[in-house]
């Protein structure tokens, strides 16, 4: 198989597990707002009850796998900007209980895929390592874990938006070290099997990140609007996973002055325009509908 080849399957498959991630996210939030106020186990327990949520929850199953694909043919600072682009899923299904889109929505709309498709055109064509010695994952893990404890401990302080936008950030780090465990697992696959993968200490890394994940979305979800928390998940996990991907996999940001430049105001258009759409998310039209239906049902 050709580099260009698996660039083409990465990309295909890193923007429908954005797509579905999206759709996902909007399910799981409406869900969220509408479920008792709650925490840890309760909270998952009682949206358990919810078929909307399981909806969700299954589509972004098929997105987890889609975005496995994805990493198993390209690399991690190529596929996680585009995978970040499921806010611009999300919205029209979140429409549904909001106001349509205004010129300011599609604004952000363009700047964000343009800063995604921009940091991407100037990206380098290697996908680095399979791999990584074991005291840099120990690192990864150690940084993250360490973002996590500080962004719970402050949200713990605050309430409504910043605490949801605290807690999404806690979700984003533990979603871009999923990624970095993902991708280490599926050329683990595609080289030993099945078999000899479960003996590795990956899949039960994912299992327990999958559930730390879950868990902290679901709590930035409940925490205020969808435009407190997507938009803040959708700037850290790529971010953390281009470190990580730097870090762990030897994947290289552009090396010449000018491509480095590109990238960086492709990133910078990116996180504007999710930032745009962030705020459309979080319109009062969307908060006063999950307000009015909370406690009706799916």
């Amino acid at each position: 198989m050709t580099d260009t080849t698996a660039t083409a399957i990465a990309v295909l498959a890193a923007l429908a597990a954005a797509a579905s991630f999206g759709v996902a996210a909007a399910l799981q939030h409406r869900q969220a707002r509408l479920t008792p106020d709650a925490g840890g186990v309760r909270l998952l327990a009682a949206l358990a009850a919810r078929p909307l949520w399981l909806a969700g929850i299954a589509l972004a199953a098929i997105a987890y796998g889609l975005q496995a694909l994805a990493l198993a043919f390209g690399p991690l600072s190529l596929v996680a900007p585009i995978v970040a682009t499921d806010l611009l899923f999300a919205l029209p299904v979140a429409a549904r209980w909001s106001r349509p889109l205004r010129a300011r929505d599609w604004l952000g709309c363009v700047l964000a895929a343009g800063g995604v498709a921009a940091f991407l055109a100037a990206a380098p064509p290697s996908s680095g390592r399979s791999d990584a010695p074991v005291r840099d994952w120990l690192l990864a893990f150690a940084v993250v874990g360490l973002v996590c404890v500080l962004a719970l401990a402050a949200g713990r302080l605050a309430t409504g938006p910043v605490r949801a936008a605290l807690t999404a950030t806690a979700a984003g780090a533990v979603f871009g070290l999923t990624a970095a465990v993902t991708l280490s697992l599926t050329r683990l696959l595609r080289t030993a099997g099945l078999g000899t993968a479960l003996a590795h200490w990956q899949p039960w890394a994912l299992i327990a990140l999958g559930t730390t994940g879950l868990l902290l979305s679901a709590s930035a979800f409940q925490a205020g609007a969808l435009g407190a928390s997507l938009p803040v998940m959708d700037t850290v996990e790529p971010v953390s996973g281009v470190l990580l991907g730097t870090l762990l996999f030897g994947e290289q940001l552009a090396a010449s002055p000018a491509g480095f430049t590109v990238q960086l105001a492709g990133a910078v258009a990116a996180i504007a325009g999710i930032t745009l759409l962030g705020r459309y998310a979080g319109t009062p039209g969307l908060r006063t509908a999950a307000a009015a239906q909370a406690g009706a049902g799916p």
